[in-house]
């Protein structure tokens, strides 16, 4: 287990910068998500701490000590790939050991290792096989043998689990959670997927355009978003937003035209705002303020969503069990400003 430190991190390309001086602490022992969109940086971030990637500008340390210029060989880190970067011609067995190998370790060390992180994983039956003969899913998990064997501080995980279906991503999430509550070393991992993010990470790093825009626990994020950008990525599905306009003696004017008592501690910085309310917290009631047009409904048994516009803005509803509601049917829903946000930009 180490303390990972990110001080003022930059990376540029030429004239172009794509990290702007990020700044960052993942204690010991926790499980850290990089999420965002494609592009963010994310990954760049992730093969600058692994020494893949140089640094411009800003330090990485590690338990205090800095590690910019040292080889990714020398830093005590373990990564594994999207594309499992196994080798084709080398059994299971070989590619977890080919490592410790190159490294000079003693053959019976090598062997338990081996033993253990099969027995771990539960890949023992495929360690004469090639990764040819593997799914997946069983790629994967010598992937991720490959770096448990070689017991490293960190363990790093760049997108692993895109290249699997979905019912395998989430058989794969479990088992990678267990993995750290077993081993409890401290893991940073890179995802697009927010719900990834929200059910295998203790702190969560929400990136935009190379800059951290959120840093904090899951349910911090989902209940207290910093901004607009971060209630509309965290959350499924996203936050819905509806611009409202300031109305006179402490309004608020709804799409609609309904007003609404603005709660204290509420600042107007501009005429006009954007208020999110998750897709949960909206119900259908006769003495509801916004007025809602059925364009689609989702009836999955135990739950129902429904999509429509409010005042030809996008809205979705989630509903518990079943609902009768048909398309093109206008229903009114209700707000309750203690579980709305607003924000400025």
């Amino acid at each position: 287990m180490a303390k990972l430190e990110i001080k003022n991190l930059t990376k540029s390309y030429g004239k172009t910068q794509v990290i702007h001086g990020v700044d960052m602490t993942i204690e010991s022992g926790e499980f850290c998500v990089f999420v965002g969109p494609s592009g963010c940086g994310k990954s760049t971030m992730l093969r600058m701490i692994a020494g893949l990637e140089s640094i411009t500008e800003g330090q990485v340390c590690m338990d205090g000590a800095v590690m910019n210029h040292l080889p990714a060989s020398q830093r005590d880190l373990a990564m594994v790939f999207q594309s499992y970067a196994l080798y084709p011609h080398m059994s299971v067995r070989q590619n977890l050991s080919f490592g410790l190998e190159n490294l000079r370790m003693a053959k019976p060390e090598i062997q338990q290792r081996v033993k253990e992180a099969a027995q771990m994983l539960q890949i023992e039956p495929l360690l004469d096989r090639k990764p040819g003969q593997l799914s997946g899913g069983q790629r994967q998990r010598v992937a991720i043998g490959r770096t448990v064997v070689r017991e490293p501080k960190i363990f790093l995980f760049d997108e692993p689990l895109s290249n699997l279906d979905a019912e395998l991503r989430v058989a794969m999430r479990a088992e990678i959670a267990a993995l750290h509550r077993r081993l409890g070393n401290t893991m940073i991992y890179v995802t697009h997927d927010q719900v990834e993010a929200m059910t295998m990470a203790d702190k969560i790093a929400v990136l935009r355009n190379g800059q951290v825009e959120q840093f904090g626990a899951p349910l911090d994020l989902y209940n207290n978003p910093a901004n607009k950008f971060v209630a509309g990525f965290i959350g499924t599905p996203r936050m819905n937003f509806l611009t409202v306009d300031k109305g006179i003696d402490g309004k608020m004017l709804l799409p609609g035209g309904k007003t609404l008592s603005v709660p204290k501690g509420w600042i107007w910085t501009h005429d006009q705002a954007t208020l999110g309310v998750r897709a949960h917290h909206l119900k259908i009631s006769d003495r509801g303020e916004l007025p809602f047009i059925v364009k689609a409904v989702e009836q999955l048994g135990g739950e129902t969503y429904v999509y429509g516009r409010v005042d030809d803005q996008p809205i979705t509803l989630h509903l518990s069990g079943q609902a009768s509601i048909g398309v093109e049917e206008i229903v009114h829903l209700k707000l309750d400003l203690k579980q709305t946000h607003l924000f400025a930009d």
